[in-house]
């Protein structure tokens, strides 16, 4: 857990558990996607099956840190989605291997990001497990969206909340993370784009930052307009390119809260796309709090439509279209 970024309280909590030998049966890691929470459990889950702890540290040297290094370690299980859920199948595989002996003669870790995409029938198979596993069995699970869990598996975990990180420590997670040479006006941008989490700034190191922000401001631009046939020609070249669609949803709810708060407060400190002042200015004048407020709920809207694989035209037309018309509320 020495090179992780944040978390500092969680992590000292964490090692203070294994130096007192009073691990938890299951633990669940909650907190906004990116933070880290995922890391953090697989260094927890590391420190947990390494043999020759140093100062509280993983070695990163032993038979099993260097197994979990290279992906293969008999008695660390990893749970991931089966597509868009972790079915009642995957927990049907973990419950028959719960009752085997650990091939290494420790404890057997059961790592489950994403919790809370559980079918119903895999979470109360996950509550059995966890009411009546043995004592060897460690279950850890991540999850940004706690309240979607059984209550009845939340109250089964030791829970450890973690925050958005800093800008600071943002910049120092970049620097760390990425071999791409990045100036320091860059990393400070990401850091502040990324609201808080470094899994997003990791993201955009790779995308077309100015490209993305031109692409929002054209789609505005054409929706204060009303220009509809351009907006259902810009539909169409989307649908075709998912990357380019969730590039778009990662983009405008970012611009769009810019907006909102620089007509709100005029507090250039609050302002993530602060070298787009100018631009930002204007839309504020533009559009009231009710029309950019509604224009996030439909943003969020329409990332949730995605998730669920549906028909990607239709929904960037309809998303479109209502971008449109709560443009023209600015102008009644």
């Amino acid at each position: 857990m020495q090179q992780i970024t944040g978390h500092e309280q969680n992590i000292a909590a964490l090692k203070k558990v294994l130096e007192s030998n009073k691990v938890a049966h299951a633990y669940l890691f909650v907190g906004p996607a990116g933070v880290g929470k995922r890391t953090v459990a697989l260094a927890f889950a590391r420190l947990l099956l390494c043999e020759n702890i140093i100062n509280g540290g993983s070695c990163f040297n032993c038979r099993s840190c260097r197994q979990i290094s290279g992906g293969n370690h008999p008695d660390l299980h990893l749970i991931e989605p089966a597509g868009a859920a972790i079915k009642l199948e995957q927990i049907q595989q973990l419950q028959k291997q719960g009752y085997y002996r650990s091939y290494q003669g420790g404890r057997r870790i059961y790592l489950i990001p994403q919790s809370e995409v559980m079918t119903t029938p895999a979470a109360n198979a996950l509550l059995k497990i966890l009411e009546e596993s043995p004592a060897e069995m460690v279950f850890i699970l991540t999850s940004s969206r706690p309240a979607a869990l059984l209550p009845t598996i939340r109250s089964r975990c030791q829970q450890f909340w973690f925050r958005l990180l800093t800008i600071d420590q943002i910049t120092a997670g970049l620097s760390a993370s990425t071999s791409t040479e990045l100036t320091k006006e860059h990393q400070h941008l990401l850091a502040v784009m990324s609201g808080g989490s470094l899994g997003r700034a990791l993201a955009l190191v790779n995308q077309d930052i100015q490209a993305g922000r031109t692409k929002v401001i054209a789609i505005l631009e054409k929706a204060t307009a009303n220009d509809l046939v351009a907006l259902l020609m810009e539909a169409a070249a989307l649908a075709t390119d998912r990357v380019l669609i969730e590039e778009l949803l990662e983009f405008l709810p970012l611009w769009l809260r810019d907006v909102l708060v620089w007509k709100i407060t005029k507090n250039k400190s609050l302002i993530s796309n602060i070298d787009m002042l100018p631009e930002i200015t204007k839309q504020a004048r533009q559009y009231p709090v009710s029309s950019l407020v509604a224009m996030l709920e439909e943003t969020e809207l329409m990332r949730k439509h995605l998730e669920t694989k549906g028909n990607v035209r239709l929904l960037l037309d309809v998303f479109f279209l209502k971008l449109a018309d709560l443009s023209q509320h600015s102008k009644q």
